[in-house]
């Protein structure tokens, strides 16, 4: 074939699509519906779609420090590990009053139950009990670990409700980011097995989580979250909600990144399916770490949400 032949073949075979991209590159391979390696990693930092992300962390913890001057808490111990420990914030006063149980998030390895103070006023200026909850966080812990921590300190929430005015049978159990993972954990969760009531959770409020664990260990979080397919598959509460006993309410902000909204989406769809949902709130105009603070404003719309939902 003499050289002007050649060209002319080569150029009629690139005019195919296909072949015209191996031509020059291969498409870089998906690794996740439709995402590639790079862009699924950014759907899982939540940084990268938030740039006020760093100023917002740190607001949690000072104004949860002020909460905690105005609101002291009373700290009860569910273990004997230094971490196995909550803070409880109640009415004055209180008696056989419904009860919030906050797992805070921090993608598993850091923030705790001080961070999540500022969410206590919602509650107890409206006569519920506020208990936010600690537990080892990675490298010092597992998820799996995680998980166990959040189970016992629910059960002895339960336990020991009356003590401090709460009612054992309105335990309502809410999270952030990974602590909504946790609550979600909990909300499918089988109780009877643990000698505890199936109903021993009264409704869940998951914010802004991820509840399918599999794309997220496809991610660039596996370099420091180290679990099993098997603990992979149990620790997803989309896998359980066959054991699903509770009305939960699913809340995810309209600028997150599109991992978190389409889990949020698809874990309402999927309660909604089996007739549990109290609602699906996409938050307009809110990133992730914008989202808990809604809890911190009376008048927003979550705020008025849980409220409702708690105290009815």
């Amino acid at each position: 074939m003499d050289r002007r032949r050649f060209i002319a073949r080569t150029a009629a075979f690139s005019a195919i699509p296909f072949l015209a991209h191996a031509a020059d590159e291969a498409p870089e391979s998906k690794v996740f519906l439709d995402y590639t390696q790079a862009q699924l990693d950014a759907a899982y930092t939540q940084g990268d779609w938030a740039p006020n992300a760093k100023a917002l962390i740190d607001a949690y913890d000072t104004d949860s420090a002020r909460v905690r001057e105005k609101y002291p808490p009373q700290t009860l111990a569910y273990g004997a590990g230094d971490a196995e420990t909550m803070d409880v914030f109640g009415p004055k006063d209180a008696n056989g009053r419904p009860i919030v149980m906050f797992i805070h998030g921090g993608a598993w390895r850091s923030l705790s139950k001080a961070s999540v103070s500022a969410h206590a006023p919602l509650f107890v200026d409206n006569n519920v009990i506020y208990i936010a909850i600690d537990f080892n966080n990675l490298p010092n812990n597992t998820l799996p670990g995680m998980a166990e921590q959040c189970r016992r300190a629910l059960m002895r929430i339960a336990r020991v409700a009356s003590t401090f005015g709460g009612d054992p049978q309105k335990i309502y159990v809410a999270g952030h980011s990974s602590g909504a993972q946790l609550a979600a954990v909990l909300l499918t969760t089988d109780w009877s097995s643990r000698g505890e009531s199936s109903s021993i959770i009264r409704g869940g409020i998951l914010l802004s989580g991820p509840y399918d664990l599999k794309p997220v260990m496809l991610s660039s979080r596996a370099k420091y979250v180290k679990i099993t397919d098997s603990e992979r598959d149990a620790l997803s509460a989309a896998n359980g909600l066959d054991r699903l006993q509770a009305p939960v309410l699913v809340a995810w902000g309209s600028e997150e990144s599109p991992e978190f909204k389409r889990q949020g989406r698809q874990l309402a769809d999927a309660i909604k399916g089996r007739d549990k949902l109290v609602d699906a709130m996409v938050l307009d105009g809110l990133n992730h770490f914008e989202v808990p603070n809604q809890l911190n404003r009376p008048d927003s719309a979550l705020a008025k949400a849980v409220l409702k939902m708690v105290t009815a």
